[in-house]
């Protein structure tokens, strides 16, 4: 049996979704619509889920035959295509990083916001140097080549987002576990532990600590983020990351459901006033 195709680009699938809701708002079948555009219907199918490069040029041409006059609207599908079609940063280091990681940082660069759940390990975007080399040498026991130092580099520049002007809002639920595991040396661990409580410092983080006391709690046992988006045609997504895969999950009711997940894991946690005191107390245990 045949390997499946891979799954295309979340971005370029969601661009697609969008111009078939407006199809179907504009009353047209797929037939009417590509015999309008002069396309055919397999190519306006693919491009629907897809599976096709759009260009700016063909997104407009759908706007008109779909009869979008808002000038909000266009502009924002028309710019979303641009961003699809330009090559991000990460694009450079696609030889070092697997296309679902690649695929993530697509939509990670995009974002406004990130609310994420963390059970073993720190989260990337708050990770140091040396926890991440020390990861690396772990994850070496995988099947594919892994570029270190191009890793690192990967995560260095992700972890800008949280600086500028105009920074990401990343709200991180954290178990301890993920604190007192021992990745590397005591020494990393005391430095990443720093590193932690510095960015909870930042006004665009908050960061809260579930401690072992807090007991059974949804979402114990998985990790995973919700990303979202200020761009009104791209909604929120959950992505879901394991060894091999990324998994995204789009529906408006998954999104809600880890939504919801997601204010009971802060309800469980310490606030992040008393997780700050909580990291300087492990900090001071370390270091004694």
């Amino acid at each position: 049996m045949p390997a499946a195709a891979p799954a295309p680009p979340i971005r370029r699938r969601r661009l697609g979704a969008a111009l078939r809701r407006l199809r179907l708002a504009a009353g047209l079948t797929l037939q009417g619509a590509a015999e309008r555009l002069e396309i055919s219907d397999s190519t306006l199918s693919r491009l629907e889920n897809g599976q096709g490069r759009l260009r700016r040029i063909d997104v407009s041409a759908a706007l008109d035959v779909y009869g979008v006059v808002d000038e909000e609207l266009r502009t924002t599908l028309l710019n979303l295509t641009g961003q699809i079609r330009d090559k991000g940063w990460w694009q450079y280091y696609r030889r070092a990083i697997p296309e679902p990681y690649a695929d993530y940082i697509s939509v990670e660069a995009a974002a406004t916001t990130i609310d994420a759940h963390t059970v073993q390990l720190v989260h990337g975007l708050l990770q140091t140097e040396p926890y991440i080399r020390a990861l690396a040498e772990a994850w070496r026991v995988r099947a594919e080549p892994l570029d270190v130092d191009a890793l690192v580099e990967v995560r260095r520049t992700r972890q800008r987002m949280l600086g500028g002007t105009e920074p990401l809002r990343l709200r991180v639920v954290m178990h301890e576990g993920a604190l007192r595991q021992m990745v590397g040396s005591r020494e990393v661990m005391r430095g990443q532990i720093e590193r932690v409580l510095e960015e909870s410092r930042r006004p665009n983080v908050v960061i809260q600590i579930i401690t072992h006391s807090a007991g059974a709690y949804s979402g114990l046992d998985e990790p995973f983020a919700i990303v979202g988006f200020d761009n009104p045609l791209e909604h929120d997504v959950v992505c879901l990351d394991n060894l091999t895969r990324t998994h995204f999950l789009e529906s408006i009711d998954e999104v809600r459901n880890y939504a919801s997940a997601f204010d009971q894991l802060r309800a469980a946690a310490l606030s992040p006033e008393r997780s700050a005191l909580w990291l300087a107390d492990l900090l001071t245990k370390m270091e004694s």
